[in-house]
């Protein structure tokens, strides 16, 4: 299984936000590009592994992760039981995301699918 490392807010395994999506191509490798949902204002990456977003920009954001490990630091923190999120990061609200850390966890019935990682902000909304 691929190992990710991550540094919430500044980068994903030396990716940093705000990266070109050109770049982000070039260091991941092969790729799917298409529409998350038709009311998508810019297009998504598949790298089988993840889902890459960028701004209207071709900006890096946001990487979603499903098929990896993912460590910040030294501290696995996907796949976990849903009980153990809140032990990992402090902010977690009811819904699995932690606004001041830009992190979210999709968990239907509780058993996570995949961790995302934004860049500052990608969960505030006016």
């Amino acid at each position: 299984m691929k190992v990710i490392k991550a540094i919430p807010l500044e980068e994903v395994n030396g990716i940093k936000f705000g990266t070109g999506r050109d770049k982000v191509r070039e260091k991941l490798g092969a790729y799917t590009e298409f529409k998350k949902t038709p009311f998508s204002e810019n297009s998504t990456d598949d790298f089988g592994y993840c889902h890459v977003y960028y701004d209207n920009e071709n900006k890096f954001e946001a990487i979603e992760i499903f098929d990896a490990e993912v460590y910040i630091g030294d501290r696995k923190v996907f796949p976990v039981n849903v009980d153990d999120f809140s032990d990992i990061i402090d902010d977690f609200d009811d819904e699995l995301i932690s606004i001041s850390k830009s992190i979210g966890i999709y968990a239907p019935d509780n058993e996570p699918e995949s961790i995302l990682f934004g860049c500052k902000g990608y969960y505030e909304f006016d």
